[in-house]
């Protein structure tokens, strides 16, 4: 038995009602997208307006001539763009206000106008047009019949208009008045803010002034007498070999008096920026004092523009790396290699072996993670600190007999708080 086929004129009616569906959810889609765009409650807001004026308009459609009718379209139609023109739409309700038939649009636009318009005197203005032209058709029966009639009867007359004039107006500036309002108190809550920030702020610089002085008074008095000491070893010694060692142990203190007093100072006002050692510039000084047989190969082109934070970050990589080898590996020889890769500082220091066949210890012995070693050996973690702050990244691993450690730092990076 054999199946049935469809007839052509099925399959037509079936390939357009699919058409139908997906252009229908095209629309859809297209139309959803486009409020979202320009936002619901406005767009809501302005369709309920002009769906009640033009409800309004229904009702006079029989009773007024084809150019009068012409002219409320326009006044309804012009309530759609109120919000970007809210004057030129008050001039556009200006002729429906006249005929006393069509009061919605003027209204909605006064209030519009008031509410958006910074200006007093335009809404003033705006306000008395629409009066007048209310009051016109009282104005003209006047003049028609001859008779104002009685006071009563003249101020009953120019009540109406009077409304459809002040009380859009004083709705619409009241409503500003609550905006703006609003706008004072959320500039106010913002400057509490700050001023809560700027409290913190001091409570953490007079912490770190606390801190700066305490270090001062533990740490400075030891380093100097350590400086004290080398001294007197340098010139009393008996060998020349503990003479030379002396020497380097001064330098070495006095190094490290000047970084502690610039730490020191940081730590009193972020705001003071990295001086003395701790740059580019300072590294054949830091190699030539650490004590370690290392070569510096610069690639960094002179005319590169690099952060103080990331030179710094550089610097202290490169110090850290030579006293892991000076510590792990005595007499290795080193190579430090410095290059600039898009907007990456790459910085390398690799060593070899030991001197004298010596046993690799600590951080740069294999199997050791960085940063694990003997002793405090938490120099590395630090400094992978310090690259994930900036936003770049630190690995520290063997590379072959010897270790590599290897930073890349942004070309212009700032720490978190600085």
């Amino acid at each position: 038995m054999s199946a049935a086929v469809p007839r052509p004129g099925c399959v037509r009616r079936v390939r357009r009602v699919r058409r139908f569906r997906v252009f229908r959810r095209v629309w859809q889609v297209r139309v959803f997208r486009r409020v979202r765009r320009v936002g619901t409650g406005p767009a809501l807001a302005d369709g309920a307006l002009v769906a009640a004026a033009g409800a309004e308009l229904l009702t006079v459609v029989g009773e007024v001539g084809r150019l009068t009718l012409a002219g409320y379209v326009l006044a309804v139609g012009a309530l759609a763009v109120r919000r970007r023109r809210p004057l030129l739409v008050v001039l556009a309700t200006v002729p429906a206000a006249m005929t006393g038939y069509l009061w919605l649009a003027p209204m909605f636009a006064l209030g519009t106008a008031a509410r958006l318009v910074r200006s007093g005197a335009l809404v003033g203005w705006a306000a008395a047009a629409v009066f007048v032209a209310a009051a016109a058709p009282l104005a003209y029966e006047i003049q028609r019949t001859g008779r104002a009639g009685s006071p009563a009867v003249l101020a009953a007359g120019l009540l109406g208009p009077a409304l459809l004039a002040a009380g859009p107006t004083l709705l619409g500036r009241v409503a500003r008045s609550r905006r703006a309002l609003a706008e004072r108190l959320a500039e106010a809550r913002a400057a509490l803010a700050r001023e809560h920030r700027l409290a913190e702020e001091r409570a953490a610089v007079a912490e770190r002034a606390r801190l700066a002085r305490e270090m001062h008074d533990i740490v400075s008095h030891h380093v100097s007498r350590i400086a004290v000491e080398a001294g007197a070893l340098s010139v009393t010694a008996a060998t020349p070999e503990a003479r030379r060692a002396g020497v380097r142990i001064g330098r070495i203190s006095s190094l490290a008096m000047t970084e502690l007093r610039d730490t020191l100072g940081v730590l009193r006002d972020r705001e003071t920026a990295v001086s003395g050692p701790g740059s580019l510039a300072d590294l054949p000084s830091l190699v030539a004092g650490s004590g370690v047989d290392a070569s510096v190969t610069d690639r960094v082109p002179a005319s590169a523009e690099l952060g103080a934070e990331t030179e710094y970050a550089a610097y202290r990589t490169v110090q850290e790396a030579l006293t892991n080898i000076v510590r792990h590996a005595p007499g290795a020889r080193a190579e430090v290699v410095l290059a600039l890769r898009d907007d990456v500082l790459l910085v390398e220091v690799t060593n070899g072996p030991p001197a004298g066949g010596a046993p690799v210890t600590g951080a740069l012995a294999p199997g050791k993670g960085p940063g694990l070693g003997e002793g405090p050996g938490l120099g590395l973690v630090g400094l992978r600190e310090r690259a994930a702050l900036l936003g770049g990244s630190l690995e520290a691993g063997p590379a072959g007999d010897g270790f590599l450690v290897r930073a890349r730092l942004p070309r212009s990076a700032t720490a978190p708080g600085g």
